[in-house]
C-alpha cells in the first residue's frame, strides 16, 4: 500500500509518500514556519528514516522547514535536487545571508555540510543540457535507471533518469531540472545595476540598510527567485497489454476528515494513480505532457504549480481526462493565490481544485493499493 499526503502547511509545500516502510518527501517549506514545524514533527518520528528527499528549488516556502525535518527523523538517506552552477549559488547564498537564513546559506551552498557524511547526495542536471554521448565514460554519471539500494556515493545525474526504492520496483520516481532564465526577473528589477553586482558578489558584505532593502523587496514579490525547477513523476511503470497477470492500482481519497471512492472508475482509468509534483515551475514553458509522454495516461493528481498562481497554469495539461488538483496556498496570504481563473479552468476540464491550507482538516491524502487481475487484459 502506498500513502500519499499533501500536507497542511498554507503557502508552502510539503508532500510525502509512504511505500511500505520508505518514506518519500517532495520539498517541506512554508512561510508560516512555527505553524509548519507542528505538521511536520507530527508527520515523522525520532525513528522514522527519510528515504529520499526531492527539493524542487530553493524559495524559502519550499526549503524553510528542511532543518526541521532533518531534526525531526533518525536520518535521511538520499537529496535530490536541481544542479546549481556557481553563479546561481552565490545569487541564492548572498539572498539568504541578507535575509539572515545561515542555515539555507549552507543548504545550497554545501549540502553536504547541511545533512551530514551519511546523506548522499544526488544533483539532477538541467534537461537543456545535451544527453551524453555513448563515447564519454563517464564513472560518476548513472545509466538512466538507479535504484536506492545501488547509490553509495553524491552524484550528477540527467534529468529523465528513473529512480527506483529497489532494482526492479513496479514503481518509479522520474525527476526533470528545467531552467528558466527570467525566474528572478521580478526580484532584480527592484534593485538598481550597483545593488544587483553587490548581490552577485561573493565578497561583499552586506550592511544593514543594504539587508533591509532585500527583506523588503523579498517579501513584496510573487516568489521564483531561483532559475530552476525540479518536476517529479511518482508512479507505476507503464505495463504492455499482454503481461499476465495484470497489475493494476485503486485509489481512495480522503479529503480534510470526508472519505471518497471512486468506485466507477473505468478499468482503464484505475491505473491512473501516478503524481506530478510541479513545485513552482512554470507549465507554460516546461511542456510537462511531452516531457512525460510515455507516462501522462497513468497521471491522476497534478500539484498546481506555484499556489494555483494564474502566471504558472496552462489548461492544456488537462485536457486529457479528468484530475485531482491539490494546490497549497495560506488562506490569507497577500498574492492573491489561488487565480479564480486557474480554479475556472480545473473545473471546467471537470477536474478538481483541492486546497489544502494551513488548517488541519485540509490535509489530502491518497491511499493507492495494488492489485492482481488474473483474467486476460480487459479492452
Amino acid at each position: 500500500m502506498i500513502q500519499r499526503i499533501f500536507h497542511p502547511v498554507g503557502q508552502g509545500a510539503f508532500y510525502s509518500e509512504r511505500h511500505g516502510n520508505h518514506n518519500i518527501v517532495y520539498d517541506c517549506g512554508s512561510m508560516n514556519v512555527s505553524k509548519g514545524k507542528k505538521v511536520v514533527s507530527q508527520s515523522f518520528s525520532k525513528e522514522d528514516v527519510i528515504d529520499i528527499l526531492f527539493i524542487s528549488h530553493f524559495d524559502y516556502d519550499h526549503v524553510s522547514l528542511i532543518e526541521h525535518l532533518k531534526k525531526s527523523v533518525k536520518k535521511i538517506r538520499l537529496v535530490v535536487m536541481p544542479l546549481l552552477y556557481d553563479d546561481e549559488k552565490i545569487l541564492l547564498c548572498n539572498i539568504f545571508k541578507a535575509l539572515e537564513k545561515d542555515a539555507l546559506v549552507t543548504l545550497v551552498e554545501n549540502p553536504k555540510e547541511f545533512f551530514g557524511a551519511e546523506t548522499h547526495i544526488i544533483r539532477v542536471k538541467p534537461s537543456s543540457e545535451e544527453i551524453n554521448s555513448k563515447e564519454e565514460t563517464d564513472k560518476d554519471t548513472p545509466s538512466s535507471s538507479i535504484s536506492l539500494n545501488n547509490i553509495n556515493k553524491d552524484l550528477e545525474i540527467s534529468s529523465g533518469t528513473l529512480i527506483a526504492i529497489e532494482e526492479h520496483s513496479d514503481w518509479i520516481f522520474i525527476p526533470s531540472n528545467h531552467e528558466y532564465k527570467d525566474r528572478s526577473k521580478e526580484f532584480l528589477d527592484n534593485l538598481k545595476n550597483d545593488e544587483i553586482k553587490k548581490l552577485k558578489s561573493s565578497e561583499h558584505i552586506f550592511d544593514s540598510e543594504f539587508r533591509n532593502k532585500i527583506k523588503t523587496i523579498y517579501k513584496k514579490i510573487n516568489g521564483n527567485i531561483n532559475e530552476n525547477t525540479l518536476f517529479l513523476y511518482s508512479g507505476p511503470t507503464p505495463k504492455e497489454k499482454s503481461d499476465l497477470p495484470y497489475l493494476y492500482w485503486t485509489n481512495k481519497l480522503f479529503c480534510g476528515f470526508s472519505f471518497l471512492e471512486f468506485c466507477d472508475i473505468p478499468f482503464l482509468e484505475q491505473n491512473r494513480v501516478a503524481c506530478l509534483y510541479t513545485g513552482d515551475g512554470d507549465l507554460n514553458k516546461t511542456k510537462v505532457k511531452d516531457i512525460y509522454k510515455k507516462y501522462w495516461k497513468l497521471i491522476k493528481t497534478i500539484q498546481i504549480p506555484h499556489h494555483g498562481s494564474l502566471y504558472s497554469f496552462v489548461e492544456n495539461v488537462l485536457e486529457s481526462s479528468y484530475f485531482f488538483c491539490p494546490i497549497s496556498v495560506g488562506k490569507n496570504n497577500s498574492y492573491r493565490h489561488p487565480s479564480t481563473k486557474v480554479i475556472s479552468e480545473i473545473l471546467s476540464h471537470k477536474s478538481y481544485p483541492i486546497y489544502v491550507t494551513e488548517d488541519v482538516d485540509s490535509i489530502f491524502i491518497e491511499i493507492i493499493e495494488k492489485k492482481i487481475k488474473s483474467n486476460t487484459f480487459v479492452h
